[in-house]
């Protein structure tokens, strides 16, 4: 490892920047921080650190790209606190997340990627006032979203909703999305909650179950909203009154 620095060390940064980018992100914090001053500055450029992804794709499932401790637990202690001012986005995982979230703060976090997160997980930490003040309330205004689907349950989606909108007062984009097309979650409800609303969302991604909840999206408790993609999983004639619609 001395040797291989020595001659990294012999690079002028422009070239050691181009072999650097080719690197995935993490495993180059991970390998190089703390080895000298210059390469810290050069692995800490906002290229490397401004969308940091904890997460690796493994068939039709995200998991986390390090599962031994010792390796999140030095992120968590020692790299994440370093680089924290620069990061931007980050994506992970329902185990990790927490831990991660809390290791620093983010001054300049606008972008979360939540993967693999269940009910339970989501009322956790959709109801935990550090990160609700420091983070959720103020700051992240694109979220995306990937429901664990082994553990879903009939209402989670809409669960998982209403705590998004009522603690993200300032999202812009909402993107639930699948790692796999088996047994996705859908959003359900009878009738949706006052809270179920947002005056600052202006993209949304979803799946639904019924053409009903369609038309609760289109009736105005989204009046900023100006792309909405939705998947349909019923296409029957929605038993709500549509005025000035005509159905063959």
């Amino acid at each position: 490892m001395n040797y291989s620095c020595v001659e990294l060390n012999d690079l002028p940064d422009e070239i050691l920047l181009i072999i650097f980018k080719e690197l995935d992100n993490l495993e180059l914090l991970y390998s190089f921080q703390g080895v000298n001053e210059r390469l810290n500055k050069i692995i800490h450029d906002t290229i490397f650190t401004s969308r940091l992804s904890f997460l690796k794709w493994s068939l039709n499932e995200c998991i986390n790209k390090f599962p031994p401790h010792i390796i999140l637990n030095r992120f968590c202690s020692q790299i994440l606190p370093k680089i924290h001012m620069k990061i931007k986005w980050l994506d992970i995982e329902s185990e990790s997340m927490k831990d991660i979230l809390y290791a620093a703060d983010y001054p300049n976090l606008y972008a979360l990627g939540l993967y693999n997160i269940e009910e339970e997980t989501a009322s956790c930490l959709f109801t935990d006032e550090r990160l609700i003040s420091s983070i959720f309330k103020n700051q992240i205004t694109k979220l995306i979203i990937s429901i664990d689907s082994n553990k879903k349950k009939l209402y989670t989606m809409k669960n998982i909703c209403n705590y998004i909108f009522t603690v993200f007062i300032n999202l812009t984009h909402l993107i639930f999305y699948d790692v796999s097309y088996i047994n996705n979650a859908r959003l359900l409800f009878d009738i949706p909650s006052s809270s179920f609303s947002s005056s600052s969302l202006l993209v949304l991604n979803i799946k639904v179950q019924t053409f009903d909840i369609c038309l609760y999206l289109l009736d105005g408790r989204f009046d900023q909203l100006h792309t909405l993609n939705i998947e349909l999983a019923n296409i029957f004639r929605p038993s709500r009154e549509i005025e000035n619609q005509v159905w063959f």
